[in-house]
């Protein structure tokens, strides 16, 4: 029964998108890409994308560029270069419009 209770509460948890102090006030857009799910967060130029879906093992090489391309289809901007960095749970980047 214990068990069952924690694991609703860390499913709960898990399932969050919190993008931090800085972003809250803005509102997400969310973006599908090949099966990963992201919710897009923008402040002027620069960007917080939160991958919200589960997916076995995901590679930073198979995430990062959908995340980027998440980005831009959120932003309508291009993801400056050397400025994309995160893990395959949470990355921010800066973008030019």
């Amino acid at each position: 029964m214990r068990f069952s209770v924690f694991l609703c509460i860390f499913l709960v948890v898990v399932s969050c998108s919190s993008p931090g102090r800085r972003f809250r006030s803005v509102e997400p857009v969310r973006v599908a890409i090949e099966g990963s799910v992201f919710d897009v967060y923008v402040l002027d130029d620069e960007v917080r994308v939160i991958r919200l879906n589960f997916e076995m093992l995901p590679s930073m090489d198979m995430i990062g560029p959908r995340a980027v391309i998440a980005i831009q289809l959120a932003t309508g901007c291009t993801v400056i270069a050397g400025s994309f960095s995160g893990d395959q749970a949470m990355a921010e980047a800066r973008v030019s419009c």
